[in-house]
């Protein structure tokens, strides 16, 4: 079984702190989008501050110091789940349910030994859309001082087999970090899908 990581937790001082967790793109908030995306893991865990509504499922944990960073928020995370498989997951991914799936398919293609992770349009790794091998996450952080509090996630990365992929589909693995940001998921999730080629 796959656990679940979903980092949930930052400042987000882009957009004055606003939670973005909540911002709502294409109906839903962007946290629904990932919950929805890793609703096939087991454990499915939670790093921030617990928000209503969502899923049951999820067992919510925080990282210390809060807002530690994404370091730390994994800390946490990876002391509620085995050592297996993990999907690691940011929580202001618009269109995290395409991802996932394509990352799911990637990996089933290409098994890396130690995770594969998505790369945006311009192939910069995107390390917090991966699968990983938890055991090997966590002899990294465990390297790392204060459980990884202002590391960066690279730091933990770094001396690993991870493959890096850019999916097929441009703009799949685009996050939500600043206020235009925003405005471009919702208008790319408001805009009807194109017709095909012979006009249906």
């Amino acid at each position: 079984m796959t656990a679940a990581i979903v980092l949930a937790g930052g400042r987000a001082t882009r957009v004055g702190g606003a939670d973005k967790a909540l911002f709502e793109v294409g109906g839903r908030a962007l946290l629904a989008h990932a919950l929805a995306a890793a609703a096939w893991c087991r454990p499915l865990v939670v790093v921030g501050p617990e928000r209503g509504g969502a899923d049951a499922a999820a067992t919510w944990v925080r990282e210390h110091p809060p807002h530690g960073g994404p370091v730390a928020a994994l800390a946490a995370g990876l002391a509620a789940v085995p050592d297996d498989s993990v999907l690691v997951l940011a929580a202001d991914l618009p269109r995290a349910e395409e991802a996932v799936a394509a990352l799911r398919g990637i990996a089933a293609l290409h098994p890396p030994v130690d995770g594969v992770c998505l790369a945006d349009d311009a192939g910069r790794p995107q390390w917090l859309l991966g699968l990983y091998d938890a055991a090997a996450l966590r002899r990294r952080v465990a390297s790392l001082p204060d459980d990884g509090a202002g590391a960066r996630f690279r730091d933990v990365v770094d001396g690993l087999d991870i493959a890096v992929v850019r999916p097929r589909e441009a703009g799949l693995v685009d996050d939500v970090d600043t206020w235009e940001d925003l405005e471009r998921a919702r208008g790319a999730a408001d805009r009807p899908a194109e017709e095909d080629d012979d006009g249906r």
